[in-house]
């Protein structure tokens, strides 16, 4: 199996401890979600795990599962990972996104802040895919577009 990490971005948000405080998702980040796969329950989770606890709630109690030609995909999901109140790194979160070598990164919003890949302190982030819903395109084509 493989696992990919999926970070939250809200608009205007440039730093590593902003990202990793975002509890509080938006209705076109839910919809990435459920185009990119399924949500599951870990708690008894039997298929790859990508690392996630599947015995006790330690990694969360739902994630994001795909399979793509007979391979199977977890996502370390920003926002379905732990979050510890007053603790700024996040590190619950950060364990997982950390160590993925391919992070998607979902933008929020209409800003032009670009994601910046250096703000993320980590060794093993080596490929970064930053989308945003094109929501000019999706109204003319009747589908969501990612950009």
């Amino acid at each position: 199996g493989y696992k990919f990490g999926i970070l939250y971005v809200k608009d205007d948000q440039t730093t590593e401890q902003e990202w990793f405080q975002n509890t509080q998702t938006s209705k076109d980040f839910e919809e990435f979600l459920q185009f990119i796969g399924e949500k599951i329950t870990l708690q008894g989770w039997t298929r790859y795990n990508g690392g996630l606890d599947v015995e006790g709630d330690s990694s969360g109690t739902h994630s994001i599962f795909t399979t793509f030609e007979n391979y199977e995909i977890m996502f370390h999901v920003s926002t379905l990972l732990p979050y510890t109140k007053d603790e700024d790194q996040q590190l619950a979160r950060k364990r997982h996104l950390g160590n993925d070598i391919v992070l998607l990164v979902f933008m929020e919003g209409e800003s032009d802040v670009k994601f910046d890949p250096t703000k993320i302190r980590t060794n093993f982030n080596h490929v970064f895919f930053v989308l945003k819903k094109d929501k000019k395109e999706t109204t003319i084509r009747g589908h969501t577009v990612y950009r």
